[in-house]
């Protein structure tokens, strides 16, 4: 019965005999009269036989085992945990939590997870600013462990695994000991998950380490992404390992293409369970082509306020990113407002919204646009009815999705209304 006992390992390390409150003296004596049974067995026994069954599965077990530890933790007061990485004073991962960043193919996404792995190793001398991301205790020693899917071996994983060592202050020579790295390409799709569970118990000996994960690509890690078994597999194996260990994963993953939504069912389920979504992808001009400019904007953080989106440019001199100056920033927004494109219309009705709530008159949203977009408000309108009619999806602070409606609030003037769209 494994789940039972990895339950017990726990249970033993959190709660003291003195403290059993359903038979203590008879537990007690239990102890003393069974030299030849350990505190495990006498434990299991003791939580889990009941008057009316000798005998129960291992999924019974497991959940009373944890209902007592629950208890335990229930009865006392409850310490939330404090973030492990920031940027500027923005809260961003938590510990045993799973985050996300997503995006268009080659919106350099990859490049902004080295930055968040460079700070996690980052030496005390070394002075990049690693678009201003940070880890809270600089003493802490977490094992960054990069596991990739897509990229060749020759060129592409090893000078990306260079970059990160470098922005961190180390030379490429150098072997930090606490970054390690495997990659999955050469196992046929099918084997992956299998090979991904197995190399992760091979590498991570000590259980109880701090330990950053990052899957870059998360899809590519199991069969098939759209279907419903496979993506849960690996999504219960991530909720079970921040519930027993030590952890913390960092999950890239494409978009669908022309969408903001992240690909298949894994993605869907994906943005449900993480704690911090990220999304990147290039600004647009007035004619809808990309700039220069990279957005990366917090579509979700559940341990704190959504952050404002941040700015980054790609830097040929150190191969990397670098956050965008308030010139550049200036130059994209203004091009922006000329066209009032779609995409720039409905971030503003989220902020707007973020603001003032999730109802909002028409004259007030009309009189922000008036303010931010240089086009006529029938051309506004329009594009308005566009978000409402093609469904544009928005999503809440806890990652749900939420569509636009207009209506008549209580017979009287129009409103626009942001509603959690139901699952069925």
């Amino acid at each position: 019965m494994d789940n039972g006992n990895e339950f017990i390992e726990n249970f033993e390390s959190e709660i003291l005999v003195k403290d059993l409150t359903s038979s203590d003296s008879k537990f007690l004596s239990m102890i003393e009269s069974n030299s030849t049974k350990s505190f495990r067995d006498l434990l299991k026994e003791n939580l889990i036989a009941g008057p009316n069954s000798s005998i129960k599965s291992d999924n019974l077990e497991t959940i009373l085992l944890s209902r007592e530890l629950i208890k335990e933790r229930k009865a006392k007061d409850v310490k939330f945990a404090q973030p492990v990485l920031k940027q500027g004073d923005n809260a961003i991962i938590f510990p045993n939590t799973i985050n996300v960043i997503q995006g268009q193919a080659g919106v350099h996404k990859s490049r902004l997870a080295e930055n968040i792995c460079a700070a996690f190793l980052k030496k005390h001398d070394c002075q990049n600013e690693l678009l201003g991301y940070k880890r809270t205790n600089f003493d802490s020693n977490h094992l960054v462990l990069y596991v990739d899917t897509e990229r060749n071996q020759q060129e592409q994983l090893p000078f990306s695994l260079q970059s990160i060592q470098v922005l961190a202050g180390y030379k490429k020579e150098e072997h930090p000991h606490n970054f390690d790295y495997i990659s999955l390409l050469e196992i046929s799709r099918k084997d992956r998950f299998a090979a991904l569970n197995e190399s992760l118990d091979y590498i991570i000996t000590d259980k109880s380490k701090p330990t950053f994960i990052v899957l870059d690509v998360s899809t590519d890690c199991i069969e098939d992404f759209n279907r419903i078994d496979s993506s849960m597999e690996l999504i219960d194996h991530m909720n079970k390992s921040i519930n027993k260990h030590n952890v913390i994963f960092l999950c890239l993953i494409h978009e669908n293409p022309r969408s903001d939504k992240a690909r298949g069912h894994f993605g869907s389920e994906l943005m449900n369970k993480a704690s911090t979504v990220m999304q990147v992808g290039y600004e647009k001009d007035a004619g809808n082509n990309d700039t220069d400019l990279i957005r990366i904007k917090y579509l979700k953080c559940r341990s704190s306020a959504r952050h404002q989106p941040f700015y980054a440019k790609y830097c040929n001199e150190v191969k990397g990113l670098v956050l965008a100056t308030q010139e550049d920033i200036s130059n994209a927004s203004n091009a922006r407002k000329i066209k009032g494109k779609i995409e720039d219309i409905a971030e503003s009705i989220m902020l707007l919204m973020q603001e003032k709530g999730t109802t909002i008159s028409k004259s007030e949203l009309f009189a922000r646009f008036k303010k931010e977009f240089d086009i006529g408000e029938r051309t506004l309108q329009d594009r308005v009815d566009s978000i409402i009619e093609e469904k544009y999806p928005f999503y809440d602070e806890e990652g749900n999705l939420m569509l636009l409606s207009k209506e008549r609030i209580g017979g009287g003037s129009l409103s626009y209304v942001m509603r959690i769209k139901a699952p069925f």
